[in-house]
């Protein structure tokens, strides 16, 4: 992260202006540097929007008072990686709790579409069975939920399937998919997954 220099209290009344000047300039020019962080800057279209939104490291907030409310950083739970938390007047809610999700096609295994986010494999074991690893430090401890839905097999369409999962390690897992009348794997026609954790 970058610090910009300022000079406070410049221009000063008792001073001579060709001695603020620099100190002036320095002001200026830092000013445009700290917009163009995360804006866009002077003399550019369409100025003054933002970019992005950058957190220099995890705050606790303070009580609020309705209409005040905060964004901010802070620690997770099952991670101490920085979360993007949101505390008005009533409690602390994680903005986004998802780590990593998938859409896929239960023939294959194959991700939809590129339909994912860290998401770096689905392997079919056989039939109703998969093996999901998920990118690095996508979560940072086997700590975390699955959320599955599934689409009936187009073949079977009126069987009842369940699904299941195993966590195996930080970062995999296996979904399996089975017919609820005998318990044997059963292939969908896809399924997607959700992984949560704070």
């Amino acid at each position: 992260m970058s610090m910009f220099t300022y000079n406070r209290d410049i221009p000063d009344a008792p001073n001579n202006p060709s001695n603020d000047q620099p100190k002036m300039q320095v002001n200026t020019n830092s000013t445009q540097d700290l917009i163009a962080v995360d804006h866009v800057s002077f003399n550019l279209s369409p100025g003054g929007t933002h970019k992005q939104a950058t957190f220099s490291s995890k705050n606790a907030a303070g009580a609020q008072v309705d209409p005040q409310s905060v964004l901010y950083t802070g620690d997770g739970t099952a991670s101490t990686v920085a979360n993007l938390l949101f505390r008005n007047q009533n409690a602390i809610f994680p903005i986004n709790t998802v780590r990593a999700w998938g859409f896929v096609n239960g023939a294959t295994g194959a991700v939809v579409n590129n339909q994912s986010v860290n998401v770096a494999s689905v392997v079919r074991n056989s039939a109703g069975n998969y093996t999901v690893t998920l990118t690095a430090n996508a979560v940072t401890t086997a700590d975390f939920a699955i959320l599955v839905s599934s689409t009936s097999n187009t073949s079977a369409p009126t069987r009842l399937v369940y699904s299941s999962y195993a966590i195996t390690g930080i970062g995999t897992f296996t979904l399996k998919f089975d017919q609820l009348a005998n318990g044997t794997g059963q292939d969908v026609t896809s399924f997607s997954f959700q992984v949560l954790q704070i």
